[in-house]
């Protein structure tokens, strides 16, 4: 019975060390498999800056602004757009050679070309002329 009980205590110990032993990659790489994108852009910003954790923080804003575009239910379709272009933003203000971020810019823009009188929100339009984005 004290063998079982140690087994247990010790399986228990070695599984809590090893999630506390996980790299801040798979950390953050967990939480966006779990579409939590949120939390993984707050894990992120509690680090040191330094190359992983700019790196890791373009990762996550790229793949949350992927997630909403390509998830979005068609009634939320316009404020997810809105909201995904502001996590290309958000990439690109880090690496603006971000190819995907560029391409999924301008394939959202192409999309919003195709409808008179609709456009991204003012504050979208206005980071993205800055950047020199065609509306």
């Amino acid at each position: 019975m004290r063998i079982l009980l140690f087994s247990i205590l010790a399986f228990g110990l070695i599984a809590g060390c090893s999630e506390s032993t996980q790299s801040l990659d798979q950390q953050v790489e967990n939480l966006i498999a779990e579409d939590k994108f949120d939390e993984a852009l707050a894990l992120v910003e509690d680090q040191a800056k330094s190359e992983e954790v700019t790196a890791l923080k373009e990762n996550v804003h790229l793949q949350y602004g992927i997630h909403l575009i390509y998830s979005a239910e068609p009634t939320d379709m316009r404020e997810n757009a809105n909201s995904a272009l502001r996590q290309f933003i958000a990439v690109l203000e880090i690496n603006p050679n971000n190819e995907k971020a560029i391409a999924e810019t301008e394939q959202i823009l192409s999309i919003y070309r195709t409808f008179p009188d609709r456009q991204p929100a003012e504050d979208v339009l206005k980071k993205l002329e800055e950047m020199g984005f065609e509306i």
